[in-house]
């Protein structure tokens, strides 16, 4: 499988992985996967285009997902720019995405939060804008 997150440097290696399996299984056959990387109390927070803000708890953002990927179409993320703090348990991501659903491509901005579950990285908390 091709890599799909534009090479950064990132020094840490568990925020790497965790990075690249956000991308990489972000495909149909692998979403389930691609699910257990974010936290049961997991937010995800996007802007629209009219200046109020969506928010979305894991089970509503992944059956948003799980139907964009049911329409059969080609549906994938890449990440661009990224840059990582580390803080012992706790990590930040800023990064550029471009999200593409069949021949719509859509760019924006995305911020990640990760905290450790019993040593292990996962997502807590999603917040992104498309820009334009």
């Amino acid at each position: 499988m091709a890599k799909r997150m534009a090479r950064a440097m990132i020094s840490d290696p568990e925020v790497s992985a965790l990075l690249e399996d956000y991308i990489n299984l972000y495909t149909r056959d692998t979403l389930e996967r691609w699910r257990a990387l974010f936290l049961p109390g997991f937010i995800a927070a996007s802007t629209n285009e009219d200046g109020s803000v969506t928010t979305r708890n894991l089970e509503e953002f992944y059956e948003r997902q799980r139907t964009a990927f049911a329409t059969g179409k080609p549906v994938s993320e890449i990440l661009e720019h990224t840059q990582t703090e580390r803080a012992g348990d706790m990590a930040s991501v800023r990064s550029d995405f471009v999200w593409t659903d069949g021949e719509a491509v859509r760019r924006g901005r995305l911020m990640l939060l990760l905290i450790a579950e019993r040593g292990k990285l996962r997502i807590q908390a999603l917040t992104f804008s498309y820009l334009g």
